[in-house]
C-alpha cells in the first residue's frame, strides 16, 4: 500500500460534505411534514382510547365517568382547551371534579412538540352508568400550525370516531 492510498483527500470529504448538504435540504421538510402528521394521529388516538376507555370504565364499575382538560394540579379547567392535556375520573357526587386521587383513573399529558391545539365543544364530557353520553355529541377539534388537522366525535350513545378533513382547512374558533 502506497501513501497515496492511505486516506481521504480534503476534496473528497468536502464532495461528501456538499452531498449530505443537499440530501438534507431536500429530504427534510418532508420528514418533518411526516412528523407533524403523526404527531397529530397519535394524539387523535390518544383522546379516542381514552374516551373509549372511561366509557367501558362507567358501563363496567357502574358509576359516572367524567373526562375534561386539566389544570397542572390534576383538576379539570373551567375552559373547553385540552391543549394541557386532560384527564379520566370517576365521579360519584356529580361535581365534575376528582374528590380523592383514587378516584382519578388516567391523566394524560399535552402532545409532545410541535404547536397542536385541542378545543372541544364543551368544557368536559361525562359518561352515564350505561355508557351514554350525557346531553349533546362532544368534539375535540386538533388544529395543527393554524390549520384544522383532524377531530374525535362522540355521539350521545357514547361511541367514539375521529375524522380528518381536507388539506387546507382553516382551524374553526
Amino acid at each position: 500500500m502506497t501513501r497515496m492510498d492511505a486516506g481521504l483527500t480534503l476534496i473528497e470529504v468536502l464532495i461528501a460534505l456538499t452531498i449530505t448538504a443537499v440530501l438534507l435540504t431536500v429530504g427534510l421538510p418532508a420528514f418533518t411534514g411526516t412528523l407533524d402528521r403523526t404527531r397529530v394521529a397519535t394524539t387523535m388516538h390518544r383522546v379516542s382510547a381514552d374516551l373509549a376507555m372511561a366509557r367501558s370504565t362507567a358501563i363496567m364499575r357502574r358509576a359516572q365517568v367524567v373526562v375534561c382538560p386539566r389544570t397542572r394540579d390534576d383538576r379539570c379547567r373551567s375552559d373547553s382547551d385540552w391543549s394541557q392535556g386532560w384527564m379520566v375520573f370517576t365521579d360519584d357526587d356529580g361535581n365534575r371534579q376528582p374528590d380523592e386521587p383514587g378516584h382519578v383513573l388516567r391523566v394524560t399529558h399535552p402532545p409532545a412538540g410541535g404547536q397542536l391545539s385541542l378545543r372541544a365543544t364543551r368544557r368536559f364530557l361525562r359518561y352515564q352508568r350505561d355508557g351514554r353520553s350525557a346531553h349533546s355529541n362532544q368534539t375535540v377539534r386538533v388544529c395543527a400550525g393554524g390549520e384544522f388537522a383532524g377531530m374525535v366525535v362522540v355521539n350521545n350513545l357514547g361511541r367514539v370516531r375521529s375524522d380528518r378533513p381536507r388539506d387546507g382547512t382553516p382551524c374553526p374558533h
